[in-house]
Formats: C-alpha cells, sequence, structure tokens
C-alpha cells in the first residue's frame, strides 16, 4: 500500500496547534495537541454576521474599513449619531454637527468627511471627522441630496444626486469644492467606490432603478458593463474602478456582485435583504462591512455582515 509520502513526496507535518487558516491551505497535517488530522482549504467568498449596532436605522454615512469603520447619522433613531466599529462590536461617538440621511461620504475611522443630504431640506453642508470630532468645513457648491462619495478626506468627489436629479460632480480638494467632469448619466441613490483617480458608481435611480455602471479616470466618466440586476439605494465597497463590491438595494435585495474591471459576477448573497444603504458600507473587495438599513418586515435594522473573499478553513480529516 503506498504512503502519503510516496504519493505527495513529502511527510505530513506534525504541529503542536493549528497554523492561520490562510496559511494552511492546501497543506495537511496533524494537529498533535487534538490528535487530529487537518487540511487547510479555501473557498469564494462569503457573508458572516457582525456586530450588532446602538442604534437601528437607515441612510446612513459609511467610511472605513471592515476592522475599523464609521456610520454617522442617518433617519428615524439616529438623526445625528456615529458608530465606531472595530471588527467585532460597535461603540457610540460623537454625534455630527448637522444631523441629515442620504448623502455622500468617504475616508477612513480617523479622517472621514461626509457632505450633502436631507436635514430635512436638501443641504451642501461638509464635516470632517478626525476619530473623535465632526468639524464643519466649506459648503458643496450645490445643495443636494441622494448623492455618493468616494475618496479619501483630502482628495473626494460627491456624484450625481438630486437638486433636482444631477450629473454634477464636485471635487473635494481638502479645502473647498469646485466643479469636476459630469456622469454620463444623472443619477441619485447609487453606489459608489475608489478615488478620485479612479472611481465608479453603479445602479441608482435615473428616475426608475438602474444596473448602469460608469467609470472614471481622473478626467471623464465612460459607461461600462451594467450590473446583472438593476437597483438602487444599495451599498458598496472597493479600493478602485477595476475593483468592487455591489450588495443589497431596492427592492430589499441581499444580492451580491463583484466588479473586476470589465464585468459583474453575482456571488454570495447577504443574509438579510436591505435597502436604504446611502453610502453604509467600508472596505475593499476582499473584507466590507454593510450595516444597518431597511429590512423588509421589521423596517430599519441594527444589524450588521461583513464579506470576506476568498473564506480560509481549516477543516478535521475523518481517517479510518
Amino acid at each position: 500500500m503506498a504512503t502519503y509520502k510516496g504519493i505527495q513526496g513529502y511527510t505530513v507535518q506534525k504541529l503542536p496547534s493549528d497554523p492561520t487558516a490562510s496559511e494552511a491551505v492546501g497543506q495537511l497535517f496533524y494537529n498533535s495537541g487534538g490528535g487530529k488530522f487537518k487540511l487547510g482549504t479555501q473557498a469564494a467568498g462569503a457573508w458572516a454576521s457582525g456586530g450588532t449596532m446602538a442604534i437601528s436605522s437607515a441612510l446612513r454615512y459609511g467610511f472605513g474599513t471592515q476592522s475599523a469603520a464609521g456610520m454617522a447619522a442617518g433617519n428615524n433613531n439616529s438623526p445625528g449619531a456615529t458608530e465606531l466599529y472595530d471588527g467585532t462590536a460597535w461603540t457610540t461617538g460623537n454625534n455630527v454637527s448637522d444631523p441629515r440621511e442620504s448623502g455622500a461620504s468617504c475616508g477612513t475611522q480617523t479622517a472621514a468627511i461626509m457632505t450633502a443630504g436631507e436635514s430635512p431640506a436638501e443641504t451642501g453642508n461638509t464635516e470632517t471627522f478626525d476619530g473623535t470630532t465632526w468639524t464643519e468645513v466649506a459648503d458643496l457648491t450645490t445643495a443636494r441630496a441622494k448623492c455618493r462619495g468616494l475618496g479619501i478626506q483630502a482628495a473626494a468627489l460627491a456624484c450625481g444626486g438630486i437638486s433636482p436629479l444631477t450629473d454634477k460632480v464636485e471635487e473635494w480638494n481638502g479645502s473647498a469644492w469646485s466643479e469636476g467632469a459630469d456622469l454620463v448619466t444623472a443619477t441619485s441613490d447609487m453606489g459608489a467606490v475608489g478615488i478620485v483617480t479612479a472611481g465608479l458608481i453603479f445602479g441608482g435611480a435615473i428616475p426608475g432603478y438602474t444596473a448602469q455602471t460608469e467609470s472614471y479616470n481622473g478626467t471623464a466618466w465612460s459607461e461600462v458593463a451594467d450590473l446583472n440586476s438593476a437597483r438602487g439605494v444599495l451599498g458598496g465597497f472597493g479600493t478602485s474602478n477595476i475593483d468592487a463590491i455591489a450588495a443589497g438595494g431596492t427592492p430589499n435585495t441581499g444580492a451580491t456582485e463583484s466588479w473586476n474591471g470589465t464585468a459583474w459576477t453575482e456571488v454570495a448573497d447577504m443574509a438579510t435583504g436591505r435597502e436604504g444603504l446611502c453610502n453604509d458600507s467600508a472596505g475593499n473587495s476582499t473584507a466590507g462591512l454593510i450595516a444597518g438599513g431597511d429590512t423588509p418586515g421589521p423596517g430599519n435594522t441594527d444589524t450588521s455582515e461583513e464579506w470576506n473573499d476568498p473564506v480560509y478553513t481549516i477543516k478535521t480529516v475523518t481517517v479510518s
């Protein structure tokens, strides 16, 4: 009978404990502490439950990463509240200066920017966040709501929205807003990810929900491949115009799609379908976060879900 070494060319490692799951991919080893043979595996992206927020709300302003995120303001019970996430739990931070909902946001947990929204009228108010305090800075040139943001605190875009429905984009340079290149199509309630030299918007209302996607190269917007399903008020996260995840949206869907710069591919759905996500998302295409939103039946939710791609697992091998 052939031995494992004879087939594979090496012996099974004997380890006192499991290694990191990502380091164990494709490796068979013996865990001497538990007396088990184990195998490291890698699977396609999936959603897992995240921490529960203090407030059930939708249409919030999101920023940061999966392990260091923030959600601010929003509708109903969170008119000005800020919540911060450490990858496990949410804690309450300082309120924004101007309570509102449905605007644009981006940046990190310690260097974020939010602008526009309804409070209750459309506003151009802009605030920056240093991880502790929100500070009012220069307003948008044009007040609007239901626009979306991308970039970082020192270099951001506020795209589309209603004032009324517009294709206008404004660019923030760290101290002031100025008009940037217009979208191809006037759109509101879309998803937005990336940076000012490599941005992406997708879905939204024009009016009527759309699957349209536009890519930005720092100079001009161009239409690229559509989402597989038209939707608006959705969430998204990604680092550029070739790396993105679109999730959720109207009507209360958990559908998730991955963008590789050329096409959208349907991947694993969220556990809970939700809409009203606004910029309620953080992270990149391999480690993202969706929090809050409006769900079927109970309405606004305080739940969050974490996206990981790929998913690493160490499995016990049964031998007989």
